[in-house]
């Protein structure tokens, strides 16, 4: 590591809110690994980024996906690739059209849960046994859109290492915490911890969650399966979110300490910082 000196007067401080009027950069790493438990991978992620300059105006568009497979091999890592590319082969072509125009934060969000459905539907026909979750995050400059279903996690982080995880989990093992049946902690050690009862690819009860929020303020937001916030510490992901590292580096750092911690599942994350 290169010292600077001056280093009180090397770099800008982060800044606390958004500027008015100026349009968000956008910055995305995605990593992945096997785990060291495992012999395939039925994880599935996708990161794009779209950019428009228009009316002396520039729009950044970002659409983050990640997608933890369930089924067994092949079954597993089938359901979610098809879970993926059929949301991307709905949204894109839906939010290229309306780059100019975007629509009211209503449709927005109508148009994630069609892809969802879409992506249930896609499973169900083209993948027998198998299921996956499927949670999204869709950045329209400074609103943020997301919809989610399973336990695979979005999370929102700030420059001041403020945390909010803005999906719930749909496991049995979360219910239970839920309805106070049992604790936290009793959660971590559950023998049903990743069990599901709502995915891509089950036929009951299926229903997505979703919603939207203004970002206020420039941060970070973290996309992953629990193969990574089930077995590494927050505290330990938020330091390694906000070690001011290349995003890339931080990326797969969060896989290594998945693997450090014995690597039981498959891990997939995606990092998002928005500034």
């Amino acid at each position: 590591m290169f010292s600077r000196k001056n280093k009180k007067n090397s770099s800008k401080p982060k800044p606390e809110s958004f500027e008015p009027d100026m349009p968000v950069n956008l910055q995305a790493a995605l990593a992945q690994s096997v785990g060291k438990a495992r012999d395939h991978m039925e994880d599935a992620a996708s990161s794009i980024i779209l950019q428009q300059g228009f009316r002396d105006q520039t729009r950044r568009i970002g659409l983050f996906v990640v997608a933890d497979g369930m089924g067994g091999h092949l079954n597993g890592e089938l359901a979610s690739s098809i879970a993926i590319e059929t949301l991307n082969a709905y949204l894109i072509p839906k939010i290229c059209e309306h780059l100019a125009d975007l629509p009211a934060a209503e449709e927005i969000e109508l148009l994630l849960e069609k892809a969802f459905e879409l992506a249930q539907q896609a499973v169900l026909e083209q993948v027998n046994g198998g299921g996956s979750t499927l949670t999204a995050a869709l950045v329209v400059e400074r609103t943020l859109y997301y919809a989610h279903v399973g336990d695979s996690r979005l999370y929102l982080v700030g420059y001041d290492a403020a945390v909010e995880i803005l999906t719930r989990d749909h496991s049995l093992v979360q219910r239970l915490v839920d309805l106070g049946q049992i604790s936290q902690a009793d959660a971590e050690l559950h023998p049903q911890k990743n069990v599901l009862y709502r995915a891509l690819g089950q036929t009951e009860g299926f229903k997505v969650d979703h919603g939207y929020r203004e970002l206020l303020s420039p941060g970070f937001l973290m996309l992953c399966s629990d193969g990574l916030w089930g077995v590494v510490e927050e505290n330990k992901i938020i330091n390694v979110i906000n070690s001011g590292k290349p995003l890339n580096e931080r990326a797969n750092q969060l896989c290594e300490l998945a693997n450090q911690a014995g690597g039981p599942d498959n891990i997939s994350v995606i990092l998002v910082e928005i500034s």
